[in-house]
């Protein structure tokens, strides 16, 4: 059976792939190709997790993560998890508390794509997400609450309001990352933005119960956004982030972008964030004041007095030197 094999092949067989699916959301006819960039991450964490224990993490096979999984899925809470697994493993093999809390922590990651609990090998810098108790679902309902707090008065999301224009534009950067609680994160110290781009594994989600009340659609309506459809620009940018095989391009087909602040509800804090310091920002290079034209009239007036200044000057200059060459030779 493909679900015996250990967690730590790499890649992870198409069948195994397709019995994973399965067990994790139930997605009996899903197309694995389209998943290829989950399984590296999966198989990423897998690896990652498995270090930082080494060989005290009870987990050694797909099947063991699939058991811990059915567990999360039926909505027990963490307690009752860790109970189940001790009574599992820790009498036969004497696993430390930490590595069954490990491997609960890798079965969360590997669900939702979530950056759950701490890895003595996996800092990267970012806030840390921890799962303490509660079910399963009132995890995931106060890791993402609605966020309305900020005013959005004002503010219009644009059609340049995408990956193509943030980086051309307002000089940001782009981070694709891995964690969807990072989603839409602005870093301050270096002007990045987080972007979380597996539209597959989002749709693959989207009649899931655990994940709050429509989070799923709206979490894909920002790609939608970031990525419109259609948009050249936006396709050249991601396509030169990596591998071809290591994107996912359905993030470049999320359907048509809902332009209306006001219809976000847990993504509208962070959109407001960002949508504020791209208007707020000013080009600072040739190249972005070229592309920047967000103020159209503005934009015209400032390349036609920059033209007509280079014109005068030249001008001018010719003027010069035929009347420097005339003092020389009357």
């Amino acid at each position: 059976m493909s679900l015996d094999r250990s967690i730590l092949e790499y890649p992870v067989p198409l069948a195994t792939q397709a019995k994973i699916a399965n067990q994790f959301w139930a997605a009996e006819n899903v197309q694995v190709e389209y998943l290829r960039l989950y399984f590296q991450y999966y198989a990423e964490q897998c690896r990652i997790v498995f270090q930082s224990h080494k060989m005290r993490l009870p987990l050694k096979q797909h099947q063991d993560l699939v058991d811990i999984t059915t567990h999360i899925l039926d909505n027990a809470s963490r307690s009752d998890i860790k109970r189940r697994l001790t009574a599992k493993y820790e009498a036969a093999d004497g696993t430390l508390y930490d590595a069954l809390d490990a491997s609960i922590d890798l079965a969360v990651r590997l669900v939702f794509m979530l950056d759950v609990g701490e890895f003595p090998n996996a800092f990267s810098g970012r806030r840390k997400l921890v799962w303490l108790n509660g079910s399963t679902q009132e995890f995931m309902q106060q890791t993402f609450p609605v966020q309305r707090k900020l005013s959005h008065g004002g503010l219009k999301l644009g059609r340049d309001f995408n990956v193509s224009s943030m980086v051309r534009i307002a000089g940001f950067n782009i981070e694709l990352t891995t964690n969807l609680a990072d989603h839409l994160r602005l870093r301050d110290a270096d002007k990045t933005v987080m972007v979380f781009h597996h539209a597959s594994f989002l749709r693959i989600h989207q009649q899931s119960s655990f994940f709050p009340t429509r989070f799923i659609d709206e979490t894909l309506a920002t790609l939608a956004l970031l990525f419109p459809q259609g948009d050249r620009a936006c396709k050249k940018w991601y396509n030169k982030q990596d591998q071809f095989d290591d994107l996912d391009h359905s993030v470049l087909n999320c359907g048509s972008a809902q332009r209306r602040m006001d219809t976000y509800r847990y993504w509208h804090d962070r959109l407001v964030i960002l949508k504020e310091e791209f208007d707020e920002s000013r080009p600072s290079t040739l190249s972005q004041w070229w592309n920047d034209r967000r103020e159209g009239t503005q934009w015209y007036t400032l390349w036609v007095a920059i033209v007509l200044t280079l014109l005068f000057g030249l001008i001018q200059s010719i003027v010069g030197a035929m009347q420097l060459y005339k003092a020389y030779y009357p």
